[in-house]
């Protein structure tokens, strides 16, 4: 007689070291992975969600993914440590960190449509109320493209929160409205790196601990009408924070997971994965979550 034994546990494969992770948007399942360049920084999402973008920053690439195959539509170089993404007026605006720079390429094709000089260190970018391209910069000002700069905080990170731009000061751990000497002190001694629109007169930031990999960094929100922080989590180096739908997510790159805080509660998603950068895609139900295990 032949012993009958239970199969083994299956093994889920191993998150990329660096690449695209598709998550459900609904409970966090992973739906796709694929090994895509070799140092992922930022990725972002097109309206149709059919397309994601990624800023390679040493080898100084850019890609667009197609989603939910993960197949590589095109690649183009731009050297100058491609940093921040944003789709603005069906172009793909690319702040080359190294490089004092934005790049606009063509969503479609990637062909290079035009350059503009900014101050050093440009990192990310949004859009103000006006509709102009924002570029936060560590030389303690806001470039706006086709503008004039604002001053603000010495730091990577913008968001527009209620008609008003915030930027943040990453030496000093302050936050600083765009424009005025006021600065707001970040209620735990940690360094912030990236900034969000939360919901309704929210702003959401992610901040490095003293050591960014190994020390305790924080996850806040900062009521901007009433002055009032809330500290949502403290995981390891989280490099980015997304509100989508009524859930803040966070890239704990430090943990290697993404968190999922939805009223006052925390799951852990894509344990395992070295998150440094998200982008929801609603339209298909995706959390495209870009991994970077050597960041």
């Amino acid at each position: 007689m032949t012993a009958c034994a239970d199969p083994p546990p299956v093994t889920p494969a191993p998150y990329p070291e660096t690449g695209l992770v598709l998550l459900s948007l609904r409970d966090g399942t992973r739906v796709a992975s694929a090994s895509i360049g070799s140092d992922l920084v930022a990725v972002i999402v097109s309206e149709d969600g059919k397309t994601a973008y990624l800023a390679d920053s040493a080898p100084g690439d850019v890609y667009a993914v197609r989603v939910p195959s993960l197949q590589v539509a095109w690649k183009q170089h731009v050297g100058g440590a491609p940093f921040g993404l944003l789709l603005h007026q069906k172009r793909l605006f690319v702040s080359l960190f190294s490089a004092a720079s934005v790049m606009e390429l063509d969503p479609s094709n990637g062909k290079s449509l035009a350059t503009n000089p900014v101050p050093q260190g440009p990192a990310a970018m949004t859009e103000d109320a006006g509709g102009h391209v924002v570029v936060a910069g560590t030389g303690g000002e806001l470039s706006v493209l086709g503008g004039d700069s604002v001053a603000a905080g010495n730091g990577f990170g913008v968001a527009e929160v209620g008609g008003r731009l915030w930027s943040a000061d990453y030496k000093r751990s302050e936050l600083v409205p765009a424009g005025d000497d006021h600065r707001v002190r970040l209620p735990l001694p940690v360094f912030p790196f990236w900034l969000a629109p939360g919901a309704g007169t929210s702003l959401l930031i992610a901040a490095e601990g003293g050591t960014e990999d190994t020390d305790p960094g924080g996850v806040f929100s900062f009521d901007t009408v009433s002055g009032s922080f809330q500290i949502l989590a403290t995981p390891k180096d989280p490099d980015q924070v997304l509100f989508a739908g009524s859930t803040i997510y966070v890239a704990a790159h430090g943990d290697q997971d993404v968190l999922a805080i939805k009223s006052g509660l925390r799951k852990v998603w894509a344990s395992g994965a070295a998150a440094v950068g998200l982008a929801a895609d609603p339209a298909l139900g995706f959390l495209v979550v870009a991994v970077n295990a050597h960041e």
